[in-house]
């Protein structure tokens, strides 16, 4: 009995280890983070033709923001993907492969403007927005003074990347161009008045 114990402890303590090694905090498919962990952010692994997930629909909001149509939020790695990113490698002096690494990326978020933000949520909540939500401590949202409601909008701040909807108006402070609902910037791992990068 012990011994079919310790063959079945050997064959759990060994698994993902056959084959090859795989790196710590990291998939066989190359997707950093465990097995089972939140989607890939843009730039946590190398996109091509054929990828698809989170980290594409990212991409190609970027490039959107930008103009580089035609091209569609469909978070998969198509032709009209692939063109797209070959038009900004061309535009951004870089090498023209269509593949998204460590060289294209940080071009990309160099698209992305730098502004400030702040945020807001507790004294509002079960107020409704100026865009018609009500105000709850996990919705996730931001206020324009202008965007139309409902406009979608690339944050990236603390190495995290997150898509929100317009849903109210301001901020009111001058010298600031977004209002961040509590429940956005918690997921942003952000605590104060500072600058974030935004597409559009």
């Amino acid at each position: 009995m012990l011994g079919i114990l310790l063959i079945l402890l050997a064959a759990t303590t060994s698994h993902g280890q056959t084959g090859g090694a795989v790196a710590p905090g990291a998939t066989p498919s190359g997707v950093h983070g465990p097995i089972g962990a939140a989607a890939p952010e843009l730039g946590q692994r190398v996109l091509s033709a054929g990828a698809s997930g989170k980290d594409v629909e990212t991409l190609q909001r970027i490039l959107l923001a930008k103009g580089y149509r035609p091209l569609g939020t469909t978070a998969s790695f198509d032709s009209a993907t692939e063109e797209a990113v070959k038009r900004f490698q061309r535009d951004a002096r870089l090498r023209v492969d269509g593949v998204v690494g460590p060289e294209t990326r940080p071009a990309l978020l160099g698209l992305m403007r730098v502004l400030t933000a702040t945020w807001y949520g507790p004294g509002f909540y079960g107020k409704r927005t100026a865009c018609g939500r009500r105000l709850a401590p996990n919705t996730l949202g931001v206020a324009h003074r202008k965007l139309p409601c409902g406009t979608r909008v690339t944050f990236f701040h603390n190495g995290r990347f997150l898509t929100l909807p317009v849903i109210d108006r301001g901020p009111f402070r001058r010298g600031v161009a977004w209002d961040l609902t509590a429940a956005a910037a918690e997921q942003l791992g952000f605590r104060s008045t500072g600058t974030v990068r935004s597409a559009p």
